[in-house]
């Protein structure tokens, strides 16, 4: 589903009048980093943890993922290494380049970190449902979510683009409400043994 992220963005890129720009370069790496880790790591990580899954993936929500990549990654490719003016005096790109990058690794190392205690679990044996522990799942239920959400935030300070900001909103949209359905989920299904002080997806507020 998230191919078009990879091989979309690495076929328009070069097409941009901008693309040899060196602050084009920088601005998609952490974009094609993100994507790399979401369509190679990740999905071998899912294969290696041997967990059997139990129902199939809706054809119809897999091919609504696939053309918004598609959409999503012609819009950010071609608003980085095309229609950007990087000539143009800004004395403050590489302070908002450096200020969202820290944003966005932050966030990919708690994406990360804690997609790996889900696969963990995946990985376990004994059967049936866990509560995941440690890091950000101590304080929220799907820090996985408050990763990817605080990456686009970051994506956003760092292009100070429409086009950017456009797709922080979507993740919002997009994030939220599952991570508050997931949150109800864990809290009808473990009862008086989940955690109350748990969030759902924003630290001590949401």
């Amino acid at each position: 589903m998230e191919s078009p992220t990879l091989w979309l963005t690495l076929l328009l890129c070069p097409l941009g009048r901008h693309f040899s720009n060196p602050k084009s370069l920088t601005l998609i790496t952490p974009f094609l980093l993100h994507y790399l880790h979401r369509t190679l790591i990740y999905p071998l990580r899912l294969l290696l943890s041997r967990r059997k899954t139990t129902s199939g993936f809706p054809v119809t929500v897999a091919g609504m993922a696939f053309f918004f990549n598609l959409l999503n990654s012609y819009l950010q490719s071609r608003s980085v290494s095309h229609y950007t003016d990087y000539d143009k005096d800004d004395k403050w790109f590489w302070w908002r380049f450096s200020g969202g990058l820290a944003v966005f690794l932050s966030g990919m190392a708690v994406n990360v970190k804690s997609d790996l205690v889900l696969v963990g679990l995946r990985g376990e044996g004994g059967g049936g449902y866990k509560i995941p522990k440690g890091g950000l799942f101590e304080v929220v239920s799907c820090p996985n979510y408050f990763g990817e959400i605080m990456e686009w935030l970051g994506w956003t300070l760092m292009t100070w683009s429409w086009a950017g900001f456009g797709f922080f909103l979507y993740t919002c949209a997009n994030l939220l409400p599952r991570a508050r359905a997931n949150h109800v989920w864990y809290l009808e299904k473990f009862g008086e043994d989940y955690p109350k002080r748990r969030k759902a997806v924003i630290p001590f507020l949401y």
